[in-house]
């Protein structure tokens, strides 16, 4: 067998929702475990990435996450960290070089404050957003910050696959109408583009510890990969319900929304040129 689709990234670019949407596709068959990292493997373990996921480093291992759906003829796989690291497209195209490359893209200011988001309810990061920022350095400045530089990583798979084998779903367009978007990427792959799938389940929904303890030890990684390993998805989703509230999300200011648009600005200039497209959503304020 081999892979066939690869949702490489960005990471807050509703990914999971696809991998999810895309797996009620009879005719489509994703990894049971959503970024397996296999491709990244080596960059992820030199840099110790924090979130204390299983560990596939063997292709044995990785081909057993495809398991289960009888008629699948088509297998994918989501991994947002195949999109930063330079090494890893060239990894995919030594492995299967007709494969279909799929990338979702996000405002990268709002993209940025998402992803410090989600490490502040996880207790992994406590210092200021505009702070890491300005310091300019670090795991936490790469994580919300350099992977917002789209224009190098997309060109890779551009120069690697050639654009009719890289398709791009724009996250606005993706949260404005997912069915449409799903629809297209299901001609991509070339699937039966008419059969319809469930678009009104959400997945990672924003949610908060109910209380300082609750942060701390959600904060220890060995904590989450125990739950992982000997408890039932479902049993899971119901611990965080109780553990876990609804988070009315703060919003990015305005000034800072300003630095990091004048930062990104030369990026997306690039980008724009590279995909013939207007990206000037983007550069708003408001």
């Amino acid at each position: 067998m081999r892979v066939g689709i690869f949702i490489v990234g960005a990471p807050k670019s509703a990914t999971t929702s696809l991998h999810n949407y895309l797996n009620q596709h009879p005719e489509i068959l994703m990894s049971s475990l959503k970024e397996p990292d296999f491709f990244s493997f080596q960059e992820i373990s030199e840099q110790a990435l924090y979130y204390g996921k299983s560990k596939i480093n063997n292709i044995s291992q990785y081909h057993n996450l495809f398991n289960g759906k009888k008629g699948a003829k088509i297998f994918g796989e989501s991994s947002v960290s195949y999109l930063f690291y330079p090494e890893v497209s060239k990894r995919i195209k030594e492995y299967n070089s007709q494969a279909k490359i799929i990338v979702m893209l996000r405002n990268p200011s709002d993209r940025a404050f998402s992803h410090y988001l989600m490490d502040l309810r996880l207790g992994l990061v406590s210092s200021r957003f505009e702070d890491i920022f300005y310091d300019k350095e670090g795991l936490h400045f790469q994580q919300y910050f350099l992977l917002g530089n789209y224009y190098s990583q997309v060109k890779r798979y551009v120069d690697e696959f050639k654009k009719d084998n890289v398709h791009i779903i724009w996250y606005s367009d993706f949260k404005k109408d997912a069915a449409k978007e799903i629809k297209k990427v299901f001609k991509f792959v070339d699937v039966d583009s008419d059969y319809k799938v469930n678009v009104n389940a959400m997945y990672n929904k924003s949610f908060i510890p109910r209380n300082n303890i609750i942060k701390i030890i959600y904060s220890l990684v060995f904590f989450r990969k125990l739950m992982l390993f000997f408890l039932s998805p479902r049993i899971v989703r119901f611990i965080k319900s109780i553990l876990f509230i609804k988070q009315n999300k703060p919003s990015i200011t305005r000034e800072t929304r300003e630095v990091l648009t004048e930062y990104y600005q030369d990026d997306i200039a690039n980008l724009e040129k590279l995909l013939s497209i207007n990206l000037s959503q983007w550069k708003k304020l408001d």
